[in-house]
């Protein structure tokens, strides 16, 4: 079983869940939307995979381990975006800003491997409606292989074009970067979030 961070996890039974502490919002979450997000955090001494509970709250995130044996399925962001998973959303739903993106994103796209991560691929991937009118888009792009500098700042001046905000992570092999940081060059190093915490690391791309 292969799990990467921003993957959402379908938890198949509560009890396979370790909470630092049991918060009244927490387990009405789950119940409601027994969907969890993996961290990016090493696992725990006997295995158990590192998760993020949401709440309806912003400031409603809560930190926890999954023991393996509760994975009922995994869905990741490439996933949603090679699926085109938003088009089972209701019409309703699909008027709010970052969801009216997708279907121009994905042709935007079409040469990158990405998809939505945060509240957009939450929402996408378990129809609970976590997107609100004002919610930022977080994507994620795949940065396992050598990206043209050139066409990855081609690509973010497009998206500042659209109407939302958009932050993009690269994800590498060793953690990930976000990708403005990379290329503003304004440094000789930049931070990679990494399972063990954010490093300074050199400028992959100066």
């Amino acid at each position: 079983m292969v799990i990467h961070p921003h993957d959402l996890i379908e938890v198949s039974n509560l009890k396979y869940l370790s909470l630092n502490e049991d918060k009244e919002w927490v387990t009405a979450s789950l119940r409601r939307t027994p969907f969890v997000v993996v961290r990016r955090s090493d696992p725990s001494a006997d295995g158990y995979i590192p998760v993020g509970v949401r709440g309806q709250e912003r400031n409603q995130r809560e930190a926890a381990f999954l023991d393996p044996k509760g994975v009922c399925q995994i869905v990741s962001p490439y996933a949603i975006a090679k699926h085109q998973m938003w088009n089972s959303l209701s019409t309703e739903r699909r008027q709010q800003p970052v969801l009216q993106l997708m279907d121009l994103l994905a042709e935007m796209m079409a040469d990158w491997r990405w998809g939505p991560a945060g509240s957009a691929g939450f929402e996408i991937a378990t129809g609970y409606p976590a997107v609100k009118a004002t919610s930022d888009l977080d994507l994620v792009i795949d940065g396992s292989e050598t990206i043209d500098y050139s066409t990855a700042e081609g690509l973010l001046r497009k998206l500042e074009q659209l109407d939302v905000r958009i932050d993009i992570q690269l994800e590498v092999k060793g953690g990930a970067y976000v990708l403005r940081e990379i290329l503003e060059r304004r440094t000789s190093t930049v931070v990679l979030r990494t399972s063990s915490g954010p490093k300074l690391v050199r400028n992959p791309w100066q």
